[in-house]
């Protein structure tokens, strides 16, 4: 496998991770309609994040690529007809750019009809049709540490579009500030907590 993509392996995955996370923070805010497929979605791409970078791949690329696809499509519809007015923009926007990341990367998979494959094939050499060796494939240590390179960088990318965008949702705006976790404000002498 190029480096490139031993780099990249997980970032679908994690797109999904994040996607996953601002579709049920929305979801929190939401009513009616809107709030239960937000839930779906939402739960459903925790659901196939952890168990694909489980795997190590991304599974039911087909399926994967389908419902991306139709809930991008659900989302176009429902922001032009007005019927998600009350969800706030930049969570919407940010939990379809992560959707459209995940239906980018399992295309070419889709399209074949296979599953990513997990590991690179078992040959050490990659051979030219003259049977020359054309490179050298790296060693398992050097593969692992570009796959977890790639992780770190990945976490942090979704991280820096995720953030705000859970910011931005109702359950953002209402979760406690950090520092103030088991703090109560000391009532001034003959306020309403004073007792003679």
């Amino acid at each position: 496998m190029h480096a490139p993509a031993t780099t990249t392996r997980s970032w679908p995955m994690l797109a999904a991770l994040g996607g996953g996370l601002v579709g049920t923070a929305l979801a929190a805010g939401a009513g009616g309609a809107p709030q239960v497929v937000l839930a779906g979605l939402g739960v459903a791409a925790l659901g196939w994040g952890v168990l694909s970078l489980r795997s190590g791949r991304p599974l039911a690329p087909r399926t994967v690529l389908a419902a991306s696809v139709a809930a991008l499509l659900l989302a176009g519809a429902a922001v032009a007809s007005g019927s998600v007015a009350d969800v706030p923009g930049l969570p919407l926007a940010t939990a379809c750019a992560f959707l459209a990341a995940v239906a980018l990367s399992v295309a070419p998979a889709a399209r074949h009809g296979r599953a990513v494959p997990a590991q690179p094939e078992a040959s050490v050499v990659d051979r030219t049709p003259a049977g020359r060796p054309a490179h050298a494939r790296p060693s398992p240590a050097a593969e692992a540490r570009r796959s977890l390179a790639g992780l770190a960088i990945g976490a942090v990318l979704v991280s820096a579009l995720a953030t705000p965008a859970l910011a931005a949702t109702e359950a953002g705006r209402s979760a406690v500030p950090h520092g103030e976790h088991g703090t109560h404000p000391v009532d001034a002498p003959g306020g309403p907590g004073h007792h003679h």
